[in-house]
């Protein structure tokens, strides 16, 4: 039993072949004609495919012929004949590689097929019918090709459809919508460009059209191919973007056919009925299929350039590291490879900052738990270092912190100081089965280079408890003596010790206080100035896991209050809960130990992630991501102390080209539209909103096949971002949303800054007063900003656009580089 049978135009191709010494253009002989294409891609892929057409008595015709048996095509329904010579097509490359036609079919033996030629006992048979429109230009062809769609239909096999317009072939255009309208009543599969869509369905919008042509013609599968960008599709309550492979093209004759053979040939080879198809089959089946249309592109000729699957794989697998790479941010931290999540053991000592962060060097979800470690000179550009803390008999290395140990006051280091480690070890009691978490010790005498694990571990543990982890540590001059807050289940313990080896309880804080949405993890404690006032107020952060009822996944609650050596004292009510950030992906965030004083900051870092999708985000063989490191600071608002943050000054220096504009009238009509050749921005402004209705700023990509919306609604006074359409959302339900935060505009002005990422978008407004921070994954690079209003007017008073260079981490690759014309 045939796999395939294709029906249609076999037909002989002539491509350019440079010129002659005097100046005439060359042409070789290639066999085509998109069905036989079809055919033979599906052939050479190892399907049984036969193809039913006819040529003429001539070479050409021969010559088609023996091509096809040569590329494994079962020519048996290929007859000859000596009405019409054998259809020639002149191939036009313009120099990217498209291609136009003049035809000589006037006739072609191909339109001579008749109704009697068709075999319709092997079509009855087949798993699957191919074919297109033009076969159906002129009679008797016309009527071959509805008799065999006809009979395919009747006896339950699969047809595909490809409408392959060419108007030079047709009487009129109208003639040709006409029979493509017949052909889609049938089609079960129907593979369209975007300009057949648009010019069937008059919309160039792929979704709308996609989603008309499957109403009205009851089509289970229908694939809109994007040239280089992929291919966009709709199966069963299914839609979605399969991004293609970029290549050097020379010929793209025979693309599209290389695609649709490729894609049949997937199809049928998983045994699956369309509507069984899940998400993940048919995106797999459409990556395959690009790579075989891009690679046919990279040769010359159609028929004989059809792929094998070794060479299809070969290409989606020397894609596979750009693929990891294209959401590797440019100036956000990120491990080499495989997982990270928390930052640990922030601190700084003798001219550099030291990350640590939870890691999983052998793979790329969360699993056995190390320190990884990266070192700065100025918390913007990262140097990896070898893994700092490895699990041992006591367990997994969970969070933690790092503190200089200035006068040795541990008894770890000779008449020096040192980097003393305070983390919790995670392992199974060995009676009971039961979880176990403990405190222990390691330090480092070579300023974090290597690390010994304290002999005398654990140096705290508290048998009773089961979530007992992520110990922050700080000595408190007034106490004299080290302070260590540690969260216990639902709330926070505060340890006090002389050496940091021996800790006694001192309080407690937060049974009934704050939110309780998820367990509590990863506390910071520390004090800062009130404005300019004189006076200070003690920071307690706090982050809560994810809980399933609630959308926002994990996050990080904050509270103001006085610590007196003992313990924390709220300042607020108990309900009274204060969001560090309202984007869905900042959490587990701490703040540097041992700034100097001169410096005078305070600076945290978050992972940028959520624990409700952490697991499952697509940066393939990397996964974890740090925010930009920030500086915070205490303002007095409405009478409440509340936390401001904005990011270190030291990012200026990837500021690359910047571009300016004042008092710029936005409106319905007229909106503010800039393109950019860079994916790295920072996005300064302050926009008079008062004659305005909600303003948007959207970040569109190519071809705006996906945008993120940041936006401000003066009237709920509510500042947001929507990232529901900003590419790759359906890896998990909750990660297409919008959320947001109120702000209430200061003098009708809304002040915003922007830093935008490969992989994300960071949002602070009114000088980090409300800050939304989210991970975002484009179908392709952002490459147009766009401010609009929905009525009256805003005024941009002051629009900023700096282009931002990609920070160089030595042996990790940070994704593409910002302009677009490099590698």
């Amino acid at each position: 039993m045939l796999d395939v049978i294709a029906i249609g135009e076999v037909l002989i191709d002539f491509t350019p072949a440079g010129r002659t010494t005097g100046g005439n253009d060359q042409f070789e002989c290639n066999p085509g004609g998109a069905p036989a294409n079809v055919a033979a891609a599906l052939s050479r892929l190892g399907a049984r495919s036969a193809l039913i057409s006819k040529v003429g008595e001539d070479q050409f015709g021969s010559l088609l012929q023996n091509a096809l048996r040569n590329s494994g095509v079962d020519v048996t329904g290929v007859s000859v004949t000596n009405e019409a010579s054998t259809t020639l097509a002149f191939v036009h490359l313009d120099d990217q590689g498209d291609r136009s036609f003049s035809f000589f079919r006037k006739p072609g033996a191909d339109t001579f097929l008749h109704s009697q030629d068709v075999p319709l006992a092997r079509i009855e048979a087949c798993q699957a019918l191919h074919f297109g429109s033009l076969s159906m230009t002129h009679e008797p062809a016309r009527t071959a090709t509805r008799t065999a769609v006809l009979k395919a239909k009747e006896a339950g096999v699969l047809l595909s459809f490809d409408p392959n317009i060419r108007f030079s072939l047709w009487e009129s255009k109208e003639e040709a919508r006409q029979n493509i309208f017949w052909g889609l009543n049938y089609a079960n599969i129907l593979k369209i460009s975007e300009e057949e869509l648009s010019f069937i369905t008059g919309t160039s919008d792929v979704e709308q059209g996609s989603q008309e042509l499957q109403q009205n013609f009851d089509i289970m599968l229908i694939i809109v191919t994007l040239a280089e960008k992929g291919c966009y599709y709709r199966l069963a309550g299914q839609e979605g973007y399969v991004p293609g492979f970029k290549v050097k093209t020379i010929d793209t004759t025979g693309a599209g056919d290389a695609f649709l053979g490729s894609m049949l040939f997937k199809i049928l080879e998983s045994g699956s009925s369309l509507q069984d198809l899940t998400k993940l089959q048919i995106t797999n089946m459409l990556t395959f299929a690009n790579a075989a249309g891009a690679l046919v592109t990279t040769r010359k000729g159609a028929l004989g350039s059809m792929p094998t699957t070794d060479e299809i794989n070969d290409m989606i697998e020397s894609s596979k590291q750009f693929n990891d790479e294209r959401f590797r941010p440019g100036f956000h931290f990120t491990p080499p490879s495989n997982w990270a999540n928390d930052p640990n053991g922030l601190v700084y000592y003798e001219g550099s900052y030291h990350l640590f962060y939870q890691h999983h060097p052998y793979g790329n979800k969360w699993g056995p738990m190390h320190w990884g470690h990266a070192v700065s000179e100025d918390l913007i550009q990262w140097e990896h270092a070898p893994i700092a803390l490895f699990p041992d008999e006591h367990g997994a290395i969970f969070s933690g912190c790092c503190v200089v140990d200035w006068n040795n006051s541990s008894g770890l280091f000779e008449d020096s100081d040192g980097l003393v480690a305070i983390f919790t070890h995670a392992d199974n009691h060995s009676d009971t089965g039961q979880p176990r978490q403990r405190q222990s010790l390691a330090y480092s005498s070579d300023k974090g280079k290597t690390w010994h694990k304290y002999d005398g571990n654990p140096v705290l543990i508290e048998e009773e408890l089961i979530d007992f982890r992520d110990p922050k540590v700080f000595w408190h001059p007034q106490s004299e003596r080290w302070i260590m807050v540690i969260v216990a289940g639902d709330h926070a313990l505060f340890y006090a010790s002389e050496n940091l080896r021996e800790w006694s309880l001192t309080g407690e804080f937060g049974i009934n206080e704050g939110s309780h949405d998820g367990v509590w993890e990863c506390p910071d404690l520390f004090q800062l100035p009130v404005d300019d006032t004189g006076r200070s107020k003690w920071v307690l952060i706090i982050s809560i896991g994810d809980n399933p009822n609630c959308p926002e996944g994990s996050r990080t609650q904050y509270f103001i209050g006085e610590f007196d050596g003992k313990t924390f004292i709220n300042d607020n009510p108990a309900d009274h809960i204060l969001w560090l950030d309202y984007g869905r992906d900042n959490y587990a965030g701490v703040t540097w130990s041992d700034i100097p004083e001169q410096d005078g900051r305070r600076v945290i870092i978050g992972w940028m992630s959520n624990w409700k999708y952490a697991n499952e985000t697509p940066t393939g063989s990397w996964r974890g991501a740090m925010t930009l490191p920030r500086a915070l600071s205490l303002t007095s608002k409405n009478g409440s102390v509340v936390l401001s943050q904005m990011p270190v000054r030291e990012i200026e220096q990837l500021r690359n080209e910047s571009m300016s504009w004042n008092d710029v009238t936005v409106t319905p009509k007229t909106p503010f539209i800039q393109q950019t050749n860079s994916d790295l921005l920072e996005i300064k402004g302050e926009i008079d909103i008062k004659s305005g209705d909600e303003i948007c700023i959207h970040l569109q990509s190519g071809g705006q096949q996906s945008e993120i919306i940041i936006g401000y609604d003066p009237a709920k006074e509510w500042l947001f971002t929507d990232r529901s359409e900003s590419g790759l959302t359906d890896f998990h339900p909750a990660f297409a949303s919008r959320h947001g935060a109120s702000l209430a505009a200061t003098n009708g002005k809304l002040k915003l800054h922007i830093w935008l990422d490969r992989n994300a978008v960071e949002v602070y407004a009114a000088n980090g007063l409300v800050v939304l921070t989210d991970q975002i994954f484009p179908d392709a690079p952002i490459e147009n900003i766009q401010i609009s209003t929905q009525s009256g007017q805003v005024v941009l008073n002051s629009l900023q656009i700096h282009t931002l260079k990609s920070i160089q981490i030595p042996g990790v690759s940070t994704g593409q580089s910002s302009g677009r014309n490099e590698a």
